[in-house]
């Protein structure tokens, strides 16, 4: 039996609670890697419109989005395009943006994996980049592994 506790071993942040994807058409929230060996980023999509999702990502030099620019650099992307039916995530081609298709009406959880050593020099914050005229409900969250384990994981919303 394994004593891994998630809220234990893992940094958790919400990164921009379930909104319309319209209203989630600026970004989620900007977070710290600087304490993490690695960052997942959980996106939630609940079918309401076919306005596709576009999933794309930041860095900047603070968690105040100084300097934000996009990532360049690829990252393993999973999906599971239809979540009623499966829940199988399936391995995407690593990208550095990927899009969520509403066509086939259907809920969908992504789940991007980000090194944050491969950030540009002088940057050590990510943020998700949504991009939709939809009105599909789109909830986002990090789970991060700390570079180092203690009784509390640092912070990851301030610098």
């Amino acid at each position: 039996m394994s004593n891994l506790t998630l809220p234990e071993a893992f940094k958790i942040v919400q990164g921009h609670e379930p909104a319309t994807a319209t209203a989630l058409a600026a970004t989620s929230d900007v977070i710290s890697c600087k304490n993490l060996k690695k960052l997942w980023v959980i996106v939630n999509m609940t079918y309401v419109s076919d306005h596709d999702v576009v999933i794309t990502w930041n860095e900047s030099s603070d968690v105040a989005g100084t300097g934000d620019t996009a990532i360049t650099e690829t990252c393993p992307i999973w999906g599971n395009i239809d979540t009623a039916t499966a829940d199988l995530l399936a391995r995407k081609t690593d990208a550095i943006t990927f899009t969520m298709d509403t066509g086939a009406g259907k809920n969908q959880l992504w789940i991007m994996e980000w090194d944050p050593a491969k950030f540009s020099a002088g940057f050590d914050c990510f943020k998700l980049v949504i991009t939709s005229a939809g009105t599909s409900i789109v909830a986002v969250n990090y789970i991060a592994e700390p570079r180092y384990q203690s009784d509390v994981v640092p912070t990851a919303i301030t610098d």
